[in-house]
Order: C-alpha cells, then sequence, then structure tokens
C-alpha cells in the first residue's frame, strides 16, 4: 500500500518529498483557497516543481459542477501545468460519470473522488477512473462500517488498472486498517507521518542502545558544509529575510 500527502501546503510537501516517504500528493479545492488565495495555479505550478524530480502523481479537482466545464477545466489543468503525473478529480455522482468517461478517452488520468459506497468507486471505475477515493472517516460518521466498504472494493478491483484511494483519515489507526483490508493508496494529513514512523517501544530501544553507546574507534566522516535538514534551511531563510 501506498501513502500519498493530503496537503496543498508547499512546507509540508517539500518535507514529505525529501524524506521520500509519500508516493504521491492529493490537493482539495478548500486547500488550495486556503494557500493560494485567488491564483490556484500559480500555486499549483509551486507543487509541481517540488514533485517533478521524482514523478509523483498529484491529483488536483476540478472546481464546477457542470460535466462539460469539468472537461474544459481537466484540460486547462493538466495544459496550465505541464506535467504528465497529473490526475483530475472528478466527484462521483451520474452526471459526472460522462465527465469522467471523456477524460478518460483523451488520455487524462481521472481520480472519481468523493465516493460513500462500494458501488460509486466501482461505477467510477468502469467509465475509466484510473484511482477511486472513498472518504474513510466520513463514510464512519455516516454509521457506515468504512472498513468493510475499503475491503469491498479493493476484492472487486482485484487485477483491475484502478487503484483504490482512501481519504479522510483521521487516525494512524485508520491507516493500518486500510492496509489490513487492502487499500492500494491511503492519503493522509502532514500531522499523521510523523505518528507513522514512530513507536513508543523504538524510543525505548533506542534509548537503551544510547545507553551502551561506545564511540567508534574509527574518524567520523565530514558533514557536507552544503546539507541542511528543510526546517534548518527554512529556518535560515526566515533569519535572512528578516535583516
Amino acid at each position: 500500500m501506498k501513502v500519498f500527502l493530503d496537503s496543498a501546503h508547499l512546507g509540508e510537501i517539500e518535507a514529505a518529498v525529501e524524506r521520500r516517504c509519500v508516493a504521491g500528493v492529493t490537493t482539495n479545492p478548500t486547500f488550495l483557497l486556503e494557500e493560494a488565495g485567488r491564483q490556484p495555479l500559480a500555486h499549483l505550478r509551486r507543487i509541481v516543481a517540488l514533485l517533478r524530480p521524482l514523478g509523483l502523481p498529484l491529483s488536483v479537482q476540478v472546481m464546477t459542477s457542470t460535466p462539460a466545464e469539468m472537461v474544459g477545466q481537466a484540460e486547462a489543468i493538466r495544459d496550465e501545468l505541464d506535467y504528465d503525473r497529473v490526475v483530475v478529480k472528478v466527484p462521483c455522482g451520474w452526471d459526472e460519470l460522462s465527465a469522467v468517461a471523456e477524460l478518460a478517452r483523451r488520455g487524462i488520468a481521472v481520480n472519481g473522488t468523493a465516493c460513500m459506497s462500494a458501488t460509486q468507486a466501482l461505477m467510477a471505475s468502469a467509465a475509466g477512473a484510473r484511482y477511486v477515493t472513498l472518504f474513510y472517516g466520513k463514510m464512519s460518521d455516516a454509521g457506515i462500517d468504512a472498513g468493510a466498504v475499503v475491503e469491498e472494493v479493493a476484492r472487486a478491483l482485484g487485477g483491475a488498472a484502478c487503484e483504490l484511494v482512501v481519504a479522510s483519515i483521521r487516525r494512524t489507526y485508520d491507516v493500518h486498517e486500510c492496509l489490513r483490508r487492502g487499500a492500494h493508496v491511503v492519503t493522509v494529513a502532514f500531522r499523521l507521518l510523523p505518528g507513522l514512523c514512530e513507536h513508543p517501544k523504538t524510543a525505548e530501544a533506542v534509548r537503551a542502545f544510547a545507553e551502551s553507546f561506545v564511540p567508534l574507534d574509527v574518524a567520523a566522516p565530514a558533514i557536507r558544509s552544503d546539507y541542511q535538514p528543510t526546517a534548518a534551511r527554512r529556518s535560515s531563510s526566515s533569519a535572512t529575510a528578516g535583516t
């Protein structure tokens, strides 16, 4: 199972990409409004610049409700960003399926998003979506057994080219549950990423090892003078900007 980052925040994306712990980035109109205001394309170009070296996919949602306008907007996004790993997110619905099918015919990768049921996901997949996205947390809010739906869709897709993405993840445990249920991708907020890498017993083991530490009897390699972790680079840039 792959992990995507659900964010449009440049600092968060940079930190995740630097660690190579995510296999893609998903955005939505709310994120873009918060981060880019009225200039979403300019901000998306900055995100592409961070993702392009590793060729990571970027999901961008159309911001209209008319299928014909969805197709036009999707083509504009693809052309303006000039990045072949752009995936266009189209909400799942009867009318929207015509946009999914047309975009697939035009060779544009589509993410059939905001699915709350197995049948929605399967219909979007049948229409040609490259990804289908279930909203785990929102399904749970509605009293739906989200884990069971993930398992049903994963089993139904089988060896199809379409991948199941699970979004609206609120706890690190939900990531494990999606893994157990067969999801292909989970997309998570940046705040959850450290928790996926840490465990109290790991910290305990490291403390025990530290107590037994003996310095190596060889000269340590020189640290590259040009290396700075992301946080340090940002700190240095901020300090320079303030002078």
